[in-house]
């Protein structure tokens, strides 16, 4: 896919490659190839022309070119070479807008536009709702909102007495130990037991216990919702098993026994601090206060207003919910932008509105991992390198494998290379996480698998010798080839007057020979 509007498209074979196999490209791709004629503005329409090639059945050309045309799919996302070229010519701000009137902004606004209708109904109903439950004495919303908010307190309240007493019951339990008599509060067991096992646990104790009626049984939280506290002890042997009746038998009449004319526990007292429960209380009663004080709680017709304003409320909830995930979709290329910029202010590339000196050696650079070339360049990790090591070096952030991922590792060179190729990779990693603080994906991960390939084209190896130590085609060989070529020409600009940009220079001598140089004259012709 080139950004390079034309007033005719050639389709040189109705096949590609796609990550696997050479495979025929399905309608929706044809669509898209297709889809390049005809230049935005000049033509009122585009033409396509398929190459003939032996084999080829007309029909399946016909079936494709008449199969129903596809939605186009931006796959746009602002990169941080573009970032840097955005905010130097326009600023930031204006960067912003000029990426909300994109086509992909487009698209994914227009993916919101029934959340929006729903939104719009929504809104409708409210302002509706709001006018059934108008109260002739006062504002009844803002008596209905009281009401919640009391509802609300003691609600709230009521779940945190319930996390503190489960906390307390897991604190007592956590204190039991074998031989501990408690009563089981609730459940299928409750009663009289003795602690086997405290049964501790990072889940939570789950206490193993044996009842007064010969049970065995291991409990669970559920068991205890209030705390218990060991009332009396009773001799567990050690080598007790459970599983054995006259075992159980055994220690089921030591524990009745042993309680016998034991008293049971006392209530346990309200769970959460006394100063807590004082917050609570005087917060609701305040609420009560001016719920009752309201001009609105005499109203004789309180109630019906009530209810108009309880689906007020539950609405509203809704609506709000819609509202975040149309916020959510709304405005993603601009909130892209803003990460990357963030990014880039980070390393040091932009400030504020501004783009730094750093920054413009980043402008220079337009492959897929600019943002590590940039940093190979800062960091001087290339300085170094030979032109054969530097080819080598670049070629890992523009070579991407057709092999699974399970291959074997590729061959590299040794020495000073390795050690870079390695120190990319690791920079590469800190990215990689610097990225996923801010939310972005950007940088695949640098490839070595054109690295031995590149090192000894750059050293003169003739084109046979080199295809022999790879698995690459001729055509591919040459296709990554110029993408590298491309790239050291990138670095040598980015690289300004430092000895880099001359061996970046001579890279692109060195590998421009051949049927690499060969194949770009046949393109210029």
């Amino acid at each position: 896919g080139i950004n390079m509007p034309a007033r005719t498209v050639v389709i040189e074979k109705l096949s590609k490659w796609n990550g696997e196999n050479h495979a025929d490209i399905t309608p929706g791709e044809y669509t898209q190839l297709t889809g390049r004629a005809g230049r935005r503005g000049l033509d009122t329409e585009g033409h396509a022309v398929v190459l003939w090639q032996a084999g080829m059945d007309p029909r399946q050309l016909a079936g494709l070119a008449s199969t129903r045309t596809y939605p186009l799919r931006s796959s746009f996302r602002p990169s941080y070479n573009m970032a840097v070229n955005l905010v130097h010519q326009f600023g930031r701000a204006r960067s912003r807008e000029l990426l909300e009137q994109s086509f992909a902004q487009f698209q994914a606004d227009k993916a919101v536009v029934g959340l929006a209708r729903q939104l719009r109904k929504a809104e409708d109903a409210l302002a509706g709702y709001r006018e059934a439950a108008t109260c002739d004495r006062g504002d009844f919303m803002e008596y209905a909102d009281l009401r919640r908010r009391i509802s609300q307190a003691e609600k709230g309240a009521s779940r945190a007495r319930k996390a503190d007493r489960r906390d307390e019951a897991m604190e007592s339990l956590r204190a039991l130990k074998p031989g501990d008599v408690i009563q089981v509060p609730t459940g299928k067991f409750a009663g009289w037991a003795v602690v086997v096992d405290p049964g501790w646990s990072p889940e939570g104790p789950r206490p193993y216990v044996v009842t007064a009626d010969r049970q065995a049984r291991r409990l669970a939280m559920i068991d205890f919702p209030t705390p218990v506290t060991a009332l009396a002890r009773v001799k567990v042997p050690k080598s007790f098993n459970g599983r054995n009746p006259q075992m159980r038998r055994d220690l089921a009449s030591a524990l009745r026994t042993r309680t016998h004319d034991l008293d049971p526990p006392p209530p346990s007292r309200p769970a959460g601090s006394d100063r807590s429960r004082t917050a609570v209380d005087d917060q609701v009663a305040d609420l009560r206060a001016e719920l009752k004080a309201h001009p609105c709680h005499a109203c004789p017709d309180r109630e019906d207003h009530a209810r108009w304003a309880e689906r007020y409320f539950k609405l509203d909830r809704d609506a709000q919910t819609l509202k975040r995930r149309v916020e959510q979709r709304t405005n993603t290329v601009a909130r892209q932008f803003d990460r990357v910029c963030e990014v880039l202010t980070a390393l040091g590339y932009l400030e504020g509105e501004q783009v730094t000196e750093r920054g413009t050696h980043l402008m220079r650079l337009y492959s897929e991992l600019d943002l590590v070339a940039a940093e190979c360049i800062r960091g001087g990790l290339w300085d170094d390198l030979d032109p054969s090591g530097l080819a080598a070096a670049l070629s890992v952030l523009v070579f991407e494998a057709r092999r699974p991922d399970d291959a074997s590792s590729p061959r590299i060179p040794g020495g000073a290379i390795r050690d870079v190729i390695g120190e990319t990779v690791r920079l590469w990693g800190t990215l990689d996480a610097l990225e996923r603080d801010h939310h972005l994906d950007f940088l695949r991960q640098p490839d070595l698998g054109f690295a031995w390939v590149a090192y000894r084209w750059a050293e003169g190896d003739e084109l046979d010798d080199v295809l022999m130590v790879s698995d690459l085609a001729a055509g591919d060989f040459v296709r990554w080839m110029k993408q590298l070529i491309d790239l050291a020409g990138q670095v040598a600009d980015a690289a300004g007057a430092t000895p880099l940009r001359e061996t970046a220079r001579e890279v692109v001598r060195r590998l421009r020979r051949g049927v690499v140089a060969y194949s770009a004259l046949a393109g210029d012709e």
